[in-house]
């Protein structure tokens, strides 16, 4: 209320543990990179569908992700953990040298990254949601 008595609409405000925008970015990053890993690459990662059912998912993960619905954040915390694994090993397995990191096989260790990063953030913001703190 002001001093007439009226009252005022209070802006609302984005919680400061929320992270899905980043995530979401972060996704449709992966799943271009994904995409360019077919040409860039010799030997392709996945299968044609493999590679197509990754790429939607990830794509409709980042489209769903939104505050008010707290479990994508949970789908998306186990979409990263399943991409760190994924490509963290294939990068260790496939990459043995610094001039096979900064070649198309490379992109593979770039994608884990993203995903690492990703896990980072869905891990904070499922954090958020569940445990009580305190704004200042």
């Amino acid at each position: 209320m002001n001093e007439d008595g009226e009252f005022e609409p209070v802006p609302p405000t984005r919680a400061s543990h929320y992270h899905g925008d980043t995530v979401r970015i972060l996704f449709l990053v992966a799943a271009v990179l994904v995409f360019i890993t077919k040409f860039a690459s010799s030997a392709p990662i996945f299968s044609f569908g493999a590679m197509m059912l990754l790429i939607l998912t990830l794509v409709i993960a980042a489209g769903i992700t939104n505050p008010a619905q707290k479990w994508i954040h949970n789908v998306n915390m186990f979409i990263s953990i399943a991409g760190v694994l994924t490509f963290g090993w294939l990068s260790f397995s496939r990459i043995e040298t610094a001039q096979e990191l900064f070649s198309g096989t490379g992109l593979v260790a770039g994608i884990a990254l993203i995903f690492l990063a990703a896990l980072y953030f869905s891990t904070r913001t499922v954090r958020g949601f569940s445990v009580p703190h305190i704004e200042e």
